[in-house]
């Protein structure tokens, strides 16, 4: 995204035609290609610049913005443009977060019940960022059965009394490079209500990710909508500041 968000954690990678008798590969330990996933767009530290474009059947939106991670757990982005959004943030410390509002010069907690929230305006929710942690701790992982030719397919499903929102997260990669391709959301129904696409792999910061990530939603009432979240500059294993994820820094980045 993620991982989202950044994650969170995206590129439209022609995919071969899917061949359901295929079995997985052998030899292939999905929890480790899980945690692959987890550290495309992280490392001990990172810092990046990105732009995030939502569009709807009514507008098209776009803000640009900076972002901060430390392991798995710290997360701080704040948009730099447009001017009357520059200064609103998101701090994000393991299962805790907050948003700054610089036109009230506010910091709010975002409580558990808003977690299916919109997060700044866009398709990605407050939990998508709250999941850039590590999947392992709320899901089982196993390989899926019709992966397309070439590539890998994990499958995600909730540990019982998991804190999570879906019944089933499907992800696929490429089997010889391991950087996604798409990501598929099912709700509590076991319906596919939204896709994440990557595309693009680019260079960048020292290692190759997908520079461009697409999220559809798919349910009824959001045909139409993506957001796009387009990954400018990276850069893995820089020095950040010790309280640089406190909510003093969130004021102060936002101001």
């Amino acid at each position: 995204m993620i991982n989202l968000l950044f994650l969170a954690l995206a590129l439209i990678l022609s995919l071969p035609a899917i061949n359901p008798a295929a079995p997985p590969p052998e030899g292939i330990d999905p929890y480790q290609i899980s945690r692959k996933l987890d550290e495309l767009y992280r490392s001990s530290s990172s810092r990046g610049e990105m732009t995030m474009t939502v569009a709807t059947k009514h507008y098209t939106r776009t803000v640009s913005m900076k972002m901060w991670s430390r392991g798995l757990d710290d997360t701080l982005a704040v948009i730099t443009s447009p001017a009357k959004e520059r200064g609103t943030a998101t701090l994000k410390r393991d299962r805790e977060m907050w948003n700054y509002l610089p036109k009230i010069d506010k910091t709010i907690r975002i409580p558990p019940s808003m977690m299916m929230a919109s997060w700044m305006g866009s398709d990605f929710t407050n939990d998508d960022l709250m999941r850039e942690t590590s999947w392992e701790k709320d899901y089982t992982i196993s390989l899926a059965q019709d992966a397309p030719e070439g590539a890998v397919g994990l499958v995600y499903i909730p540990k019982p009394d998991a804190p999570v929102t879906w019944s089933k997260v499907v992800g696929y990669m490429e089997l010889d490079t391991y950087l996604p391709t798409s990501i598929e959301y099912y709700d509590e129904k076991g319906r596919l209500v939204r896709e994440m696409t990557f595309e693009e792999p680019i260079k960048m910061g020292g290692r190759t990710i997908p520079r461009r990530v697409v999220l559809t939603p798919l349910s009824k009432d959001k045909l139409g909508n993506s957001t796009i979240l387009l990954y400018e500059k990276m850069e893995f294993d820089v020095p950040i500041e010790d309280n640089l994820f406190s909510l003093s820094a969130l004021r102060r980045r936002g101001r």
